[in-house]
């Protein structure tokens, strides 16, 4: 998956999701709020770099925050999470973050619902 909000959209789309909103952040981070059908609004970060780390985590749930939604996944693009990052997702109360390295396909979340953090390594 490209890290372009425009890339990033066009996946989501394909994947079953409602694009609300899609925002590039910086050069290797864009932000996307998508919605399912039936589903409250929920974010997605998208961040291309090595390793992502408890600030990135931290990052994503003050985002969460300020627009007011209650989930999200931060996807690592070519990388991987830090035992920090886990751990940080983890102790979150008010927002639920998953961390993962792809967007899933819109129908399972809806059957299945989103865990709090999914270990990848």
């Amino acid at each position: 998956m490209e890290v372009t909000a425009r890339e990033a959209a066009a996946h989501a789309r394909r994947l079953g999701y409602q694009v609300i909103a899609a925002e590039q952040l910086r050069v290797t981070r864009c932000l996307l709020v998508l919605a399912e059908p039936s589903a409250q609004p929920f974010a997605v970060m998208i961040q291309r770099r090595a390793l992502l780390t408890a600030a990135d985590v931290q990052d994503f749930a003050e985002i969460l925050f300020l627009r007011r939604l209650n989930r999200g996944l931060l996807i690592a693009v070519d990388g991987d999470f830090s035992a920090e990052a886990r751990r940080t997702a983890q102790e979150l109360r008010f927002a639920s973050i998953t961390l993962t390295n792809d967007l899933p396909p819109a129908a399972p979340l809806t059957t299945t619902g989103m865990n709090p953090v999914i270990d990848i390594g």
